[in-house]
């Protein structure tokens, strides 16, 4: 039977396009998404599709709105539970932060990357990269308080932490960094060295 007439029977369809049109970025790019091709993988009909997004650009904020979700769920919960003077939890955070863009990569390239949505232009997606950014932003308001770290303006050495660990995502998953390295080596050592630039003397 032919996809366009094929009966709708799905659980969850609209969570199943997010899923499945990440995988198909992360395959072949966001160029290679389309609801025909995303009705064939998940054998429904294009129109089932349709009741979910108006469009390909709806799917794509909704994928780039679950990125935005995973990780601000994760990032949340390092250490949440430790002394607000813990020294460890914002290199963890920067750590953590790396590995999703590993595991990540479609979400993340949507999120940030190099086939990142125009936030701007984008209520959803904006005001989900700024919840993110902000609740940065109280880490280090709190690291401060707790003199783990220098007293300075908190969404500039927000800014700097997140220059450095986006840089290194997006060297890693764009293969960019060429020579033999111990990845998670390299993560470790990321997090250590932007510590030892925040801490307090």
């Amino acid at each position: 039977m032919p996809n366009s007439t094929r009966p709708y029977h799905h659980g969850d369809l609209r969570t199943a396009l997010i899923a499945e049109a990440a995988a198909m970025i992360a395959e072949s790019g966001a160029g290679s998404v389309t609801m025909r091709a995303l009705g064939r993988r998940l054998e429904v009909s294009r129109a089932a599709a349709y009741r979910h997004f108006a469009d390909k650009g709806a799917l794509m904020v909704a994928v780039a709105a679950a990125g935005f979700a995973r990780l601000q769920g994760l990032l949340a919960a390092i250490d949440a539970d430790s002394p607000a003077d813990s020294p460890h939890r914002l290199p963890r955070m920067g750590e953590a932060y790396v590995r999703f863009a590993l595991e990540n990569p479609a979400y993340y390239r949507l999120m940030y990357g190099r086939e990142a949505l125009a936030r701007v232009d984008v209520p959803e997606l904006r005001e989900a990269a700024n919840a993110l950014f902000d609740g940065l932003v109280g880490i280090f308001l709190m690291q401060q308080r707790a003199g783990v770290i220098r007293r300075q303006d908190p969404r500039a050495q927000a800014y700097v932490a997140w220059g450095a660990v986006h840089g290194l995502a997006s060297l890693l998953i764009d293969g960019q960094i060429l020579t033999a390295v111990d990845v998670d080596r390299l993560i470790q050592q990321m997090g250590a060295t932007l510590m030892e630039g925040l801490r307090a003397r």
